[in-house]
């Protein structure tokens, strides 16, 4: 009970809504996994299921280093960024070809901070080519019905700042470039390094619990969401 007193308190001074991309707005954690298990089956390197769910949660740098090490036993930077520009590659392909679309509750979440005159910003560790494809898939599959580059007022990729997440650079930028105070935002994330980023940065977070990553990793969060649809919720409660 005092947990939910706390949320509608800090819900109540709320004045943006900054949302992560992947496993957020749109479900792309099959397609990162399938890129990753592709990769691999390239150069016929053995992995099974719980391998390539292991990197669930972990920025795809760190995954290709923990390839390297394990394959290769080599720390050479420059062969991993080659590892990832080619595993990126197939990432992109994947995103162009697979149909995507918002997860749901996310359009219902967005309407109502318009109503409320709340700006709805993203920021997401991805690089940039990555979110442009996911904005002119979820276009394109929606027929411009749902067009990302009218809702978001501010749009951030990993290659906005010079620390990605878990580290709270992302979220400092966007509410100065927003105009409002940390503790006036909502972020929604799905993964520990975006709730600790978040949360290092003074956002209030709302953590949506995913299949794959275990519940007590989110524990940093104000709040766990088996959907977007109790997100909607709290905000309509407080907001």
């Amino acid at each position: 009970m005092g947990q939910l007193f706390h949320l509608f308190k800090r819900l109540g001074s709320v004045k943006a809504l900054i949302l992560d991309m992947d496993g957020v707005l749109v479900d792309t954690e099959p397609l990162h996994m399938e890129a990753f298990r592709r990769y691999l089956k390239r150069y016929r390197l053995p992995h099974d299921d719980a391998f390539i769910f292991g990197f669930i949660g972990i920025s795809v740098p760190d995954n290709m280093r923990l390839v390297y090490r394990n394959f290769f036993h080599s720390d050479d930077e420059h062969k991993i960024a080659q590892a990832i520009k080619e595993r990126d590659a197939i990432y992109l392909q994947l995103l162009r070809e697979t149909p995507l679309k918002p997860l749901p509750g996310i359009e219902a979440l967005i309407e109502f901070c318009e109503r409320r005159k709340r700006p709805v910003a993203l920021a997401s560790s991805s690089d940039r080519e990555q979110v442009t494809t996911i904005f002119e898939n979820l276009k394109k599959t929606s027929n411009g019905r749902f067009d990302p580059d009218k809702i978001f007022k501010i749009v951030l990729s990993g290659e906005d700042v010079r620390h990605r997440k878990p580290h709270p650079e992302i979220y400092r930028k966007a509410v100065r470039l927003l105009g409002v105070e940390p503790h006036q935002a909502l972020a929604i994330e799905d993964s520990p390094a975006g709730v600790q980023s978040a949360k290092s940065a003074g956002l209030l977070c709302m953590a949506l619990k995913s299949r794959f990553v275990a519940q007590e990793k989110l524990n940093e969060a104000d709040v766990k969401l088996d959907s977007l649809f109790d997100a909607l919720h709290y905000c309509k409660q407080a907001m």
